[in-house]
C-alpha cells in the first residue's frame, strides 16, 4: 500500500473513531439524556448542558488531546528520543508558575474571553520556551540534547518556585492552584474553543508540512543536510511550533500529561515510522483518546468527577509499565 492510500484510509478510520467518542462523550454524564430528547429542542435544561457544557468540553477534549499528541510525535523526531513529551521542555511548569501567580495575587480580569489565570499561564509558558531556548544556545547553535535538559531543569525550578509561592498561600488559593495542576476540561461555552482553535491552527499545520523532514532526520544530520534538509531550520520550526502549540492549550486546560506519549506508541505498532502518517493520525487518534479519557474521568464516579490529568496520568503509567515488562521479556527471548 503506497503512503497516500495508507494516509487515507488510517484518517478515515481514525476519523469514525473519533466520531463514536464524540457521540458517546455527549450523551453520557449525570444527568442522561438520549439523542431523541436532545433534538427535540423542548427542554431548555438539556439544550443547556449540551450547547454550553458539553459540545464544548468535548470539542475542547479533541483539540487538547489532538494538539499533544501530534507535538509528542514531532518532538519524538526531533529529539530522536521515544520518551520525549510536550511536557518535558519546561512548558508546564511555566504555565503552572503563571497561572499560580494569577490566583495569588488575585487577579480577575479577563482579556478577549480568557481568563487571567489562562493569560499569566499562557505567558509564563511563552516566556519558558525562549528562556530554555537561550539556555541551550551556545555560539549561536543549539543542541537537541541541551535542549531537552534544559527542558527538565525549568520544570525542576518552577516546581520548587510553586511549592514556595504556595507555601505562603491560604487554603482556598492553594486548593485553586492544585486544582488547575491536576489539569481539566472543565469550561462553558464556545469561546475558549475557538480562540484555541485559531492559536493552534498555525503550528499544527506547519509540523504537518515538514514531515517529510523529519523523516530524513532520523537518518542523522549529516545524511539529512547531505539530502537538502536545512537540519538547523527543521530543528527549530519543531520546537517552536509545538511549544506554541502546547501552551495555547495548557493554558486553558492546565497540564494533561502522558497523551504525547501514549498515542505516537501506539500508533507506530499500527501505522509504522513514516511520520508522513503518524503526525496526522496522531492528531485524530490523541482527540479519541482524551475525549473518551475525559469522559471516563466524569462518569466513572458520578456525580464526583476527577480531573482527566490524573487519569490519564494512571493510563500513562500503567501503559509504560506494561512497555517495560514486554521490553524485557523480549530481551529475554
Amino acid at each position: 500500500m503506497n503512503v497516500k492510500r495508507k494516509l487515507i484510509v488510517s484518517l478515515t478510520l481514525l476519523f469514525i473513531l473519533w466520531i463514536l467518542t464524540v457521540w458517546i462523550s455527549l450523551f453520557s454524564g449525570t444527568y442522561e439524556f438520549n439523542p431523541l430528547e436532545a433534538f427535540s429542542g423542548n427542554d431548555e435544561m438539556l439544550k443547556t448542558i449540551l450547547l454550553k457544557i458539553r459540545v464544548p468540553r468535548v470539542l475542547m477534549a479533541s483539540i487538547a488531546g489532538g494538539v499533544f499528541a501530534i507535538s509528542g510525535a514531532a518532538l519524538q523526531a526531533l529529539f530522536r528520543n521515544p520518551l520525549a513529551s510536550p511536557l518535558t521542555l519546561g512548558i508546564s511548569g511555566g504555565a503552572s508558575l503563571g497561572a499560580l501567580i494569577a490566583i495569588r495575587l488575585r487577579l480577575n480580569q479577563g482579556l478577549l474571553g480568557f481568563s487571567s489565570t489562562s493569560i499569566c499561564a499562557f505567558l509564563l509558558s511563552i516566556l519558558t520556551i525562549f528562556f530554555v531556548y537561550s539556555v541551550s544556545r551556545i555560539r549561536g547553535v543549539v543542541a537537541t540534547g541541551r535542549l531537552l535538559l534544559a527542558g527538565v531543569v525549568a520544570n525542576f525550578l518552577f516546581s520548587a518556585l510553586i511549592l514556595f509561592i504556595q507555601f505562603f498561600s491560604d487554603f482556598i488559593q492553594s486548593l485553586q492552584t492544585i486544582r488547575w495542576i491536576m489539569g481539566s476540561l472543565d469550561i462553558v461555552g464556545m469561546d475558549p474553543v475557538w480562540k484555541t482553535c485559531v492559536l493552534i491552527a498555525p503550528p499544527c499545520i506547519v509540523l504537518v508540512s515538514i514531515t517529510k523532514d523529519m523523516n530524513l532526520l532520523a537518518l542523522g544530520d549529516d545524511v539529512a543536510h547531505s539530502l537538502g534538509v536545512r537540519v538547523k531550520t527543521v530543528e527549530k520550526t519543531i520546537y517552536f511550533a509545538t511549544s506554541f502549540a502546547v501552551s495555547s492549550v495548557i493554558s486553558v486546560t492546565g497540564p494533561i500529561g502522558f497523551v504525547g506519549l501514549i498515542v505516537p506508541h501506539i500508533l507506530r505498532v499500527i501505522v509504522g515510522m513514516d511520520n508522513r502518517i503518524l503526525l496526522p493520525c496522531s492528531f485524530l487518534l490523541g482527540a479519541s483518546f482524551l475525549t473518551m479519557a475525559d469522559t471516563l474521568a466524569r462518569t466513572l464516579f458520578s456525580p464526583v468527577e476527577i480531573p482527566v490529568g490524573i487519569f490519564t496520568a494512571l493510563i500513562g503509567g500503567v501503559f509504560f509499565l506494561w512497555l517495560l515488562f514486554r521490553t524485557k521479556k523480549e530481551i529475554i527471548l
